[in-house]
């Protein structure tokens, strides 16, 4: 497993790469990179040669230096930290080629003492996981993996509406980075994108009776995957099969993140009730029957609304009204 971290501090491959977009495919020369990071020759090569094993493909000039030629279409921090505009989350970036779970490295990452706002961002994984202990299939090269660590200082019991503040998030960055697409939420932690899933939501709590110790948010978004088993075909979407084109895998990510702090800031703040608006004007249940499968039995009803806690409201063939914190949701009826 092959690790890259980054953090406040750019790193000097974080650097170099840096100045060779900013020379938009001119030369940069050696002396000058030597000046600039305070290495050998010998060390900015070594540099040039670990970045083009990341996907970059840089030219060398005798004489006149570096060029860069292409850059990979892969979420690496010296693609994506450039492109944030947060102030925590993801300033702390770890980047895995192929992993297990992004959700069990972001926990291994908290248990290594790293800060709240760490993100652990996979090419691909081996066990990807979603909610009720399915899976999650995450071909490496397509599509978006991550995990947030957080450590918000709220009771434990709001925490259960931390995965519709994600949903939103990747709603909103949908919307930003293919415009003619409209996503909605799927109460509690799916992204429907004409009917299909799109993005899946799984958040992990540690916590003691009256104290969170750390919430991993793990967020799995189809963006450029367009064949799928014959199981998940007539379930699954993704962006590029929406849009009829490529999604870049760093900007998507970028995206995410740098709407995802704010909604967060707000939820620590005020709770789930001030972003409950924006939730509502893109919830694919509205006025939907459907069936909720609980631990305890299932309800069945039509969809009226949502609480400011996030609880989704069921009105019963009774006419009686019941409040839902959690469960499995499957549609009956559309409206």
């Amino acid at each position: 497993m092959k690790r890259r971290t980054a953090g406040m501090t750019a790193q000097p491959g974080e650097r170099i790469i840096a100045w060779l977009k900013q020379a938009a495919g001119e030369e940069i020369s050696s002396e000058r990179l030597c000046a600039d990071l305070g290495i050998s020759r010998a060390a900015v090569w070594k540099h040039i040669q670990g970045l083009r094993g990341q996907g970059y493909r840089i030219e060398a000039a005798p004489r006149r230096g570096y060029r860069l030629c292409a850059s990979p279409d892969t979420p690496l921090a010296t693609e994506v930290m450039p492109l944030l505009t947060t102030r925590m989350i993801g300033r702390h970036y770890v980047f895995l080629e192929s992993v297990d779970s992004t959700n069990r490295q972001a926990a291994l990452q908290a248990e290594s003492g790293a800060p709240e706002g760490t993100v652990v961002v996979a090419d691909g994984q081996t066990v990807g996981r979603g909610r009720m202990g399915r899976a999650w299939v995450s071909p490496a090269g397509l599509n978006a993996y991550l995990s947030i660590l957080l450590m918000p200082r709220v009771e434990p019991a709001r925490v259960s509406t931390l995965p519709l503040v994600a949903g939103l998030a990747v709603a909103l960055a949908i919307e930003r980075i293919a415009p003619g697409l409209r996503p909605l939420v799927k109460w509690p932690n799916d992204i429907l994108i004409n009917g299909r899933k799109a993005c899946g939501i799984l958040c992990e709590l540690e916590a003691e009776t009256d104290r969170i110790r750390r919430v991993v948010c793990g967020i799995g978004v189809n963006l450029n995957q367009t064949e799928f088993s014959p199981v998940l075909a007539p379930l699954a979407t993704s962006l590029a099969r929406e849009a009829g084109a490529r999604v870049s895998r760093a900007a998507f990510v970028a995206a995410l993140l740098s709407i995802f702090e704010p909604l967060y800031e707000t939820w620590l703040r005020e709770g789930f009730g001030s972003l409950r608006q924006a939730f509502l004007d893109r919830h694919a249940l509205a006025a939907h029957t459907v069936t909720v499968e609980q631990v305890g039995g299932t309800v069945t009803g039509r969809v009226a609304g949502l609480e400011a806690e996030g609880a989704l409201i069921i009105e019963q063939g009774d006419g009686r009204r019941v409040s839902i914190l959690s469960g499995d949701v499957h549609i009956t009826r559309q409206a």
